[in-house]
């Protein structure tokens, strides 16, 4: 229950924002702040503070224009003052996670009575390491001699570069996050400057009280609200949680762009190995460790350990020399390869089983040199090794021991075989590149995160609110709820736009004499935009396939040179600010774009007044966790088709659409291409899902 109080103090927040920044109060923004407000007020508490009843989480699809950052963040940033939680806005898109930290918590910390702390939150590898930078500038100036087993040792070009950001950072004119450099960095460059979590000695590092990660965390631990992104919240939960972000029971998580939220986690959960490529791994770990054993010898307790790993290692090497000729076989000519039902071959399943046999123990003396190199460090005398020999290789041993955890945990997927009723696991290969050749990789993911969403997060939060402007699918959740595991207690709300879209915009379903199946259908796009596009406005061309996107541009590329601009051959923040420069000096621009520019993409008034959608975006057929989810759904009598493709047809459908109307001022139209939307009947349920925009023929 929402206390009169907090009640009364919402009010008055709004109240004060209202007025401060010129807004016009709106009924869905209203709604939206009672319904996330209700939702977090109902939250009853244990004695530790913990949520102990079924309330605290509101999913709420919130229309374009809504306001949806102002609205969750007054219903929901006073609750968790008072409760003495932290509030975590978690996004999908690097855009969205700077419009709410340079513009959205700045103007609301300056306008509302109620006073906060606001922090960002990134990975460790966003941030400098400067017990690397201090090696690699020692190894550039020749007076140290990195462990070297990954052949990457700093290079003499990038010294100078290296001195400025020591410089920089001494001087307090950087912070250490590699986002806020002035110039871009090469990943090679990068490297050799930031830390992994195995490499990082934590407070026993001579640089701690220095460390700009470290620092970052100090002013989220003083943070009241803390901003971060979905990958970095499922890392966070992967660990247990509390280990990189607070603790879910004392957090409250926005998930805005919340609709990514399961998909996110399914890359997350996904893993995978390529033979080559832990052929290399395997060569380096021996070479390793005899260059560790030569410099630091053998300590009695990891005596028999060290002795054994080369003959394990050449086990392990042993088993992939036989791996690689049956996959190759397996493959074929194809490019991927699903392992139906997710049932990996037995013959092969037998050859992958025989690598875990000598990787456990070699695992288990990894991870013993490992803590001993680490408690090495910590040690006020030498401990069982001296503080040259740790300092120099904490960290190679590291980062070898992570990729065998991750070899581990890998084959451990590969080789499993689920029971009877449970949800299947995708599994398949992948020839990807590999130097001057090709390597295969192989891969397993779960098809649903539901569980594991459920368990880590949903059970554990003190509350959450999921929002976005395209939660549901075809007019329900259900979609939503299968993929995320959400509880069916949580609020469920869906707050309409407040644009008038009859008079703002037009919807136009085009029938083309061919459809995305025929072979005419690329001409017939070509003939229409021909027609069609104003050269002299700002228009968004959206493709389903880089392929076609392509073909397209090199029809036009002679005609439209000056006013085309296509994704894949100019970086996305570039596109864009050229599209803007040319619509601010009254010429026209066209944007050729994929899925990316389908979503997340902000071009109001004259920026678009002309989206084009060139055919219904259906999955690719050939996706692995699409077609396993696919089949699995058949094997229970269910229609894939209309319970799985279509939904996330009509989710990416609405967010491309969604492009067009972005203030209450813009009119414009939109264009889709596929015949299929009028021809055949599932064409009316996507339709009906859409803004309702005058329809046009």
């Amino acid at each position: 229950m929402l206390s009169k109080e907090t009640k009364d103090r919402i009010q008055a927040l709004y109240r004060e924002c209202i007025k401060a920044l010129a807004l016009k109060p709106r009924y869905g923004q209203r709604v939206m702040i009672a319904e996330v407000a209700k939702s977090l007020a109902a939250v009853h508490e244990d004695d530790k503070g913990a949520r102990d009843n079924n309330a605290g989480i509101a999913v709420v699809e919130a229309g374009t224009g809504t306001g949806k950052t102002l609205a969750y963040l007054l219903a929901s940033l006073p609750v968790a003052i008072e409760k003495d939680k932290k509030l975590l806005i978690s996004t999908a898109t690097v855009a969205l996670q700077e419009q709410i930290l340079d513009k959205d918590l700045p103007n609301l910390k300056k306008t509302i009575s109620m006073p906060f702390n606001f922090a960002l939150a990134k990975g460790r590898g966003r941030y400098l390491c400067l017990l690397k930078l201090d090696k690699s500038l020692q190894h550039l100036s020749g007076l140290l001699s990195t462990v070297d087993l990954f052949e990457q040792s700093p290079e003499e070009k990038d010294k100078a570069l290296y001195e400025e950001l020591l410089q920089q950072y001494a001087s307090g004119q950087w912070d250490g996050d590699r986002d806020r450099l002035n110039e871009e960095m090469e990943d090679s460059q990068w490297s050799h400057l930031t830390a992994t979590h195995r490499e990082c000695s934590n407070r026993r590092c001579p640089h701690f009280q220095n460390c700009a990660f470290y620092k970052a965390r100090n002013a989220m631990d003083e943070a009241d609200v803390i901003v971060a992104n979905h990958d970095l919240v499922l890392a966070d939960l992967s660990l247990g949680g509390g280990a990189i972000l607070p603790a879910p029971d004392k957090t409250i998580y926005v998930f805005d762009e919340g609709h990514h939220l399961a998909d996110k986690a399914l890359n997350h959960f996904r893993l995978e190995i390529g033979i080559r490529g832990q052929r290399q791994w395997l060569q380096q770990l021996e070479k390793g460790l005899e260059q560790f054993v030569a410099a630091a010898g053998i300590p009695h307790s990891l005596m028999h350990g060290l002795s054994e790993a080369p003959a394990q290692i050449q086990e392990i090497q042993q088993a992939i020399s036989l791996v690689w000729p049956l996959l190759m076989d397996m493959m074929g000519e194809q490019d991927r390869l699903r392992f139906e039902q997710g049932r990996v071959p037995d013959n092969l399943r037998q050859l992958l089983s025989n690598m875990k046999g000598p990787l456990q123990p070699l695992l288990l003396t990894l991870d013993k040199l490992n803590d001993m190199l680490q408690k090495s460090l910590d040690a006020k005398e030498d401990g069982d090794f001296s503080r040259d020999i740790a300092e120099s290789w904490q960290a190679p041993i590291g980062i070898l021991l992570a990729r065998a955890e991750q070899l581990s945990e890998a084959l451990s997927w590969l080789c499993a075989e689920e029971e009877e009723g449970q949800l299947p696991v995708a599994r398949w290969l992948t020839k990807i590149p590999f130097g001057d050749s090709w390597d295969i990789r192989l891969s397993a993911s779960p098809i649903a995160v539901a569980e594991q969403l459920r368990r880590n997060l949903w059970n554990r939060c003190y509350g959450a609110v999921i929002t976005s402007a395209t939660l549901t699918a075809l007019n329900s959740f259900n979609k939503l709820i299968w993929e995320s595991g959400l509880p069916d207690w949580a609020v469920y709300q869906r707050v309409a736009s407040p644009f008038d879209y009859q008079t703002l915009g037009e919807l136009q379903p085009v029938a083309l004499a061919s459809d995305p199946k025929s072979d005419q259908f690329q001409s017939d796009i070509e003939s229409w935009l021909r027609e069609q596009v104003d050269l002299k406005k700002g228009t968004l061309v959206l493709f389903s396939s880089r392929a076609q996107l392509e073909a397209t541009r090199d029809t036009f590329l002679s005609d439209w040179y000056d006013s085309l601009l296509c994704q894949g051959f100019l970086p996305k923040a570039e596109i864009v600010r050229r599209h803007k420069e040319r619509i601010d000096n009254d010429e026209g621009s066209i944007i050729f774009g994929l899925a990316s520019f389908a979503e997340g993409i902000d071009l109001p008034g004259q920026y678009v007044t002309h989206v084009v959608i060139v055919k219904i975006p259906f999955a690719v057929p050939d996706d692995p966790i699409h077609a396993a989810v696919s089949e699995w759904l058949e094997s229970r009598g269910r229609n894939p088709f209309m319970d799985l493709t279509l939904p996330a047809a009509s989710v990416r459908l609405v967010q491309a659409c969604g492009r067009l109307i972005r203030t209450e001022s813009d009119y414009g139209r939109i264009s889709i291409l596929d015949k299929r939307l009028l021809s055949q009947r599932y064409g009316r349920l996507l339709l009906d899902a859409l803004p309702p925009f005058k329809r046009i023929s």
